[in-house]
Formats: C-alpha cells, structure tokens, sequence
C-alpha cells in the first residue's frame, strides 16, 4: 500500500475530514509532481493540488489523478474555499510547515474548520526507501564516487579549497547528476576543524590533508560523503587520528541491523573515540537519513528514539576536530538489510589508500 492510501486510511479511521501537506518535499514524494508553489489537500474520496498559472499544465500532466486548482487570488484563500466547499471540518496540517500567516488565513476564511496540528506524518513513511527510491540513490552515489576519482587525481599543492570544490561541482554535472547535493565543504590544514568549513580561496599546502564532503542529486535524491586526502607523507599525529576514526566507523558500522536502537549506533563510534580521549572533538551526531532531502528521518545520536527498520538509509559519519590543528572525518552511506546493513559507498578510505 502507497503513502497516500495509507493516509486515506487514517483519515477514515481516525474521522478526520482532510491533511493539508505544505512540504513541497513531502508533496513531491506522495504524488512526484515536480513543480513549486503547491499545497496538497488529501481527502477520504478525492485529492486536489493548489498552485498557480505556472504550473497547471505541468500539474495535470504529471499528477492526472489528483484534481488541479488554480489559484485566482491568494493560495490560502483558494484553499478556504474549497475546504468550506467540501464541508471539511476536521484538517490535519503540518506543524513545522504550515507558516502562521497560512494558518491564519485559513480560520479567518472559514471560521469553522479545526485545524488539528501534527508532525512526520509522511517523513516516517521516507524513512523507508522503495526498490525505486534506492536505484535513484545508489545512481547518486556512484555520480559522486566517479566525479571525485576524476579530482582526486587533480588535487595537489597550488590549488584553492574553492577551485577543488568547483571542479568537483562540474564532474559531478558531466557524470549525470543535477547538481550538488548541498555546497560542497573543502577544509585543507587547520580549517577542517570546521565541519562545515565554506570552501576559501585558501591554497593547499605541502604535507597538509583536506576534508572533502560532497554529494550529487539525481532525479530528486541526494548522495552525501566524506574523505581525507593526504597531500604528502602523513604525519604521525593524522595517521593515529585518522585511524581512530576509521575504526570507530567501522564499530558502527558492524553494529547495524534491524531492530537496534539508532542511539546504540552512535555509542559504538563514539564510545570508542572516547575511550581513546577525544571525547570532546566529536560534538556532531554519528549521521542522519538521506534520500528526498540530504538530512531526513532516520536521526542517528545520542538522543535518538529511532529503531532501525530494513531499507533505511543513512549516513556513519564519526569525526574528531581539533581547533588550531585540523580535523577528520569519513562519511559513508549505509542500507540497513534483514540481516545487518550494505554499505552503498565504495571509495577507498584505508589509510594506504588515500596518501598522495
């Protein structure tokens, strides 16, 4: 059964009369329209998508079975009155999207509708990637691997932090992918203490490492990854650093199967980083889902609640920072499988791989 029968059922069985879906990312995902501007209203009987002159061609050829309104004044008050049209008096909306200005323009519209709010109604169905969804990820993540062994080849002392980045951006273009998945992070020496380091004019340097964490989008989905290049011999201190966090990958790693609790994952690597003493070099969470949007649902920390479930996939991704000397990281993307997981990503990462 779809997400959107799915929802239908609840909305019978729990006598709602509606879910209004604003998530243009959830809208994509429950019906695979590709234009903006949209809200989604979602009945028992029948579906309409709200949008503009724009895209109602585009609408009614990408989404026949789902009713098409133009708007003719404000989107907020076409819906109102459809809803007051329907007779809807019970409307599920989504809390983290709806902004307060919709919201109240919908009430002072039609004084008689409930608003009732909710939360991850269809991110917990995107937590679980379809046969479709994951052929569409692993094509992103294999854009990214081919567009980073072309520059991996190119890096060298002389180039810029921002001039890697745009050759990566281009490669990932000539491979097949949309676009980058996000701004790609390119931190050389002292800078990659920074996790999210803005790529600079900055000019690599002899004996210096740089961070690359890069992804591509193809056909909506989204490729995240991380490696550390080694320009010259490494140093003692990056080799024994680099390999804590290697291996406190790779206990998380060992650790994913159905059933375990996201937070036991974090624990693995970071325990493990811990005991080694940097215990306060790795202040992010060990990863996060990625499919639709580079960080959704599963949410892998600490403080997570998540239970994994087969066919999620996430991101591993410990790291130790340390300001004034540099930092690490190596992210790969995993699929959790009936029995353990795969891990989707497949650039070298050993340490007598990535020595220049």
């Amino acid at each position: 059964m779809n997400c959107l029968k799915k929802i239908k059922q609840t909305l019978t069985e729990e006598h709602v009369d509606g879910f209004l879906v604003t998530n243009a990312v959830n809208i994509h995902y429950i019906t695979k329209f590709t234009g903006s501007e949209s809200i989604l209203l979602i009945t028992r009987e029948r579906d309409y998508l709200f949008t503009d002159f724009r895209y109602v061609e585009q609408a009614q050829k990408d989404i026949p079975w789902i009713t098409v309104v133009e708007k003719k004044v404000s989107l907020e008050r076409t819906i109102s009155a459809k809803l007051k049209r329907l007779k809807i008096k019970e409307l599920s909306i989504e809390a983290l999207f709806l902004t307060v200005h919709q919201y109240h323009e919908i009430l002072g519209s039609y004084g008689g509708i409930h608003l009732i709010p909710t939360k991850g109604i269809v991110e917990e169905y995107r937590k679980r990637k379809t046969d479709q969804e994951l052929e569409k990820i692993r094509t992103a993540i294999s854009i990214a691997e081919k567009a980073y062994n072309r520059v991996e080849k190119k890096i060298g002392v002389g180039l810029s932090e921002k001039k890697i980045a745009d050759i990566l951006e281009l490669e990932i273009r000539n491979h097949g992918g949309e676009r980058s998945a996000f701004e790609i992070i390119c931190a050389t020496g002292q800078r990659a203490s920074l996790p999210h380091a803005h790529p600079t004019e900055r000019i690599i340097g002899e004996k210096e490492a740089i961070l690359i964490d890069w992804g591509a989008c193809f056909q909506f989905y989204n490729s995240d990854l991380t490696r550390v290049r080694f320009i010259d011999k490494i140093s003692p201190d990056y080799k024994k650093i680099y390999q804590i966090v290697l291996d406190a990958q790779g206990f998380a790693i060992d650790s994913i199967k159905p059933g375990r609790k996201a937070k036991e994952i974090d624990s693995a690597a970071r325990s493990y980083i811990e005991k080694k003493g940097f215990a306060k070099c790795f202040g992010h969470g060990l990863g996060h889902g990625i499919g639709l949007e580079v960080h959704e649902g599963p949410v892998i920390n600490s403080r997570s609640k998540e239970v994994l479930e087969e066919n999620m996939v996430f991101t591993v991704e410990p790291g130790i920072y340390i300001p004034g000397w540099g930092g690490i990281r190596i992210e790969d993307m995993v699929l959790v499988t009936p029995s353990g997981c795969e891990v989707l990503s497949r650039i070298p990462k050993r340490l007598e791989e990535i020595a220049g």
